[in-house]
């Protein structure tokens, strides 16, 4: 799991059990072939050489070769664990973590505005809790989601708790989504989800997600752990499955009678 970009911080407080359901979930559903392995590779190199212009130039061409989907499943999964790999074993400095955010960040919006779907469904209100500054998880969901379907509206980081229903009934949202990193403390995580819970209307679900809450022994009743990014992708296609599966059951408009004509 270390080796497919997941840090040992994620993975010591699971069970043995959570790990191989894990480890079998990503050799199912994610299979990284040795080709875009060397591609991270060479990536870390760059990024190590401080050679900005040659590394977004990299990034870009991944992109485009790959597709957005691919591109974040496929190279940038592994690319952020190895960036913070490198950076807690001392191999690049804080700044050069920075420096590949900022890109990261700036590519992938510019990615994201071009799948867009302001009438997408469901709609989805992404954000992480105040004292979660990680904002590589919430893009990654948003280009995901609006890939297959979804329509998107990311506050970006740090939504005070009070401010999330007022958000989510603002926008006429279905779903609220959270993400933790491994950085967020654990202890906080199941007090926070359940005042989350006790805010947010019940008709409207709650998605969280992230290395942070990869650990969660269980999560409040009402609240859908995704434990991968593929999880996030067959979350939003089976609420798009459901939809169209009640509206295909709603009986048809009688024909209006003489009177109504």
């Amino acid at each position: 799991l270390i080796d497919n970009g997941m840090r040992p911080s994620q993975l010591v407080p699971m069970s043995e059990e959570a790990l191989q359901s894990l480890l079998h979930e990503q050799s199912i559903a994610s299979p990284r072939p040795s080709t875009e392995s060397q591609v991270v590779n060479e990536l870390m190199t760059l990024l190590a050489s401080r050679d900005r212009t040659a590394l977004e130039s990299r990034l870009r061409q991944e992109v485009g070769r790959l597709g957005l989907e691919k591109f974040v499943l496929e190279v940038m999964c592994p690319l952020n664990g190895a960036v913070g790999t490198a950076w807690e074993e001392g191999k690049i400095g804080i700044r050069d973590e920075h420096v590949y955010s900022e890109m990261i960040q700036s590519l992938i919006r510019e990615a994201i505005s071009q799948v867009a779907k302001p009438d997408g469904q469901p709609r989805m209100l992404i954000t992480t809790p105040s004292g979660e500054l990680h904002t590589l998880g919430i893009l990654m969901v948003n280009g995901l989601a609006s890939l297959h379907g979804a329509c998107c509206i990311s506050l970006g980081p740090e939504t005070p708790v009070q401010e999330i229903p007022v958000a989510a009934a603002d926008y006429r949202v279905d779903i609220v989504c959270l993400c933790f990193s491994a950085a967020f403390p654990k202890r906080r995580i199941l007090p926070y989800l359940k005042e989350l819970r006790s805010v947010v209307p019940q008709s409207m679900e709650i998605w969280i997600g992230g290395a942070g809450a990869t650990g969660l022994d269980r999560s409040p009743r009402g609240i859908r752990l995704l434990l991968t990014l593929h999880d996030v992708i067959d979350a939003v296609r089976q609420y798009g499955r459901a939809k169209y599966s009640q509206r295909s059951r709603r009986p048809p408009n009688p024909l209006p009678s003489n009177a109504e004509r």
